[in-house]
């Protein structure tokens, strides 16, 4: 299927991030944010570059229905708003309108089959936090997908309203007149 192009934006984004010196704040400052699901394993939380992250590996059968749920649910309850659209791709709807992505990376040798679940969530003071539900194996089909990596990525708001400028502006560039 059709690789979207978040990848590009993330890079770009945390390139933004990276200018915002103060601005973030420790993963332990936004434990709402951070949702780590039960019998998760191989659990980090750290920055790398400027950016507060979470990572860890869980059991679950594709589409993991149960684990996105149930931290969709508890950031809910915490007062986090799902987004429809794709934070870095704002004229893309989310994965939570169009479900899972299903992709080649050629990156890695040998060829990856990724399967991809994306969500953002927004908080009344405009901090985002970016879900990714991933699982990759060598050939592409779900019946036997079952370790899913989870992470997540706290945006403050203050580098979210920047990156919602910057894209409002590339937008603009690249519209056809």
């Amino acid at each position: 299927m059709v690789l979207r192009p978040a990848h590009t934006a993330f890079l770009f984004f945390i390139a933004i991030c990276a200018g915002l010196r103060g601005g973030l704040v420790n993963a332990a400052e936004h434990p709402d944010a951070f949702l780590t699901y039960p019998n998760a394993a191989n659990v980090w939380t750290g920055s790398v570059g400027s950016t507060d992250q979470l990572t860890y590996d869980v059991v679950a059968k594709y589409p993991a229905s149960h684990v996105i749920g149930w931290i969709s649910r508890k950031l809910q309850k915490a007062g986090w708003e799902p987004l429809v659209y794709d934070f870095l791709n704002p004229g893309l709807p989310s994965s939570r309108v169009t479900g899972w992505q299903e992709f080649l990376d050629g990156t890695k040798d040998p060829t990856l089959c990724v399967h991809q679940w994306i969500g953002d969530w927004k908080d009344a003071a405009g901090n985002i936090v970016r879900y990714l539900f991933r699982y990759t194996q060598l050939e592409c089909g779900t019946s036997d997908l079952t370790d899913l990596a989870v992470s997540a990525v706290y945006v403050p708001a203050a580098a979210a309203r920047q990156a919602e400028q910057m894209f409002g502006q590339q937008e603009k560039e690249h519209k056809p007149q």
